[in-house]
């Protein structure tokens, strides 16, 4: 139960920074953020597991490891401190237990003997650090428009691209679809009515 959660272990941004230019040895940093956010800017060396529901959904049914999201980046040659750092979570106390960081934060307790999450996420450790940082600055990139690990009921097609949108099933035999011409690609089949579909 929530209630019964051990307090979670907090690093802040001061403490991060000098443990970064200690040099190596140093801990494990994980970026929590979407990817986008983690390409646009984020802390030196720090590996992304990608804020997303799917990987979020594969964590919680063990069809992905941890091992396996930070394979590429880290050799695990023997035991690691772990910090782990979102966009702005001052306190790790107030996260719902389905949240991706929570879900991130409980499979990395199992891999790592000591995991801390970062006090005030990325955005207060670049506003004091920006040079242990790297990428471009917030300021001159939009933000992510997307919030991809937040439970939002259906809103129906999201637009992509001019002629590209995303939706479910359920949107496709929407009659609004047909009236906008718009048909399913892949494997969807054809359109409501019989209308075309394109295969890619």
């Amino acid at each position: 139960m929530a209630g019964d959660r051990l307090p979670r272990k907090v690093m802040d941004a001061k403490k991060l920074a000098s443990l970064l230019r200690g040099g190596p040895g140093g801990p494990l940093v994980i970026d929590s953020r979407s990817f986008v956010e983690y390409n646009s800017w984020h802390v030196l060396s720090s590996v992304n597991i990608c804020c997303s529901k799917l990987v979020k959904r594969r964590l919680q049914q063990g069809k992905v490891t941890i091992a396996e999201l930070i394979q590429p980046a880290v050799e695990a040659t023997e035991p690691q401190d772990v910090v782990v750092y979102d966009q702005s979570t001052r306190d790790a106390s107030v996260l719902a237990a389905d949240s991706f960081l929570s879900i991130l934060l409980s499979k990395l307790d199992g891999c790592f003997d000591s995991v801390a999450i970062l006090t005030g996420g990325f955005a207060t450790f670049s506003s004091c650090f920006p040079g242990l940082c790297e990428g471009k600055p917030a300021a001159l990139l939009p933000m992510s428009l997307s919030q991809p690990c937040l439970p939002v009921p259906s809103v129906g097609l999201t637009r992509i691209l001019p002629h590209l949108y995303l939706g479910s099933q359920k949107d496709v035999l929407n009659k609004v679809c047909a009236q906008l011409g718009l048909w399913p690609l892949g494997g969807a089949g054809a359109g409501p009515g019989g209308g075309p579909s394109s295969a890619l």
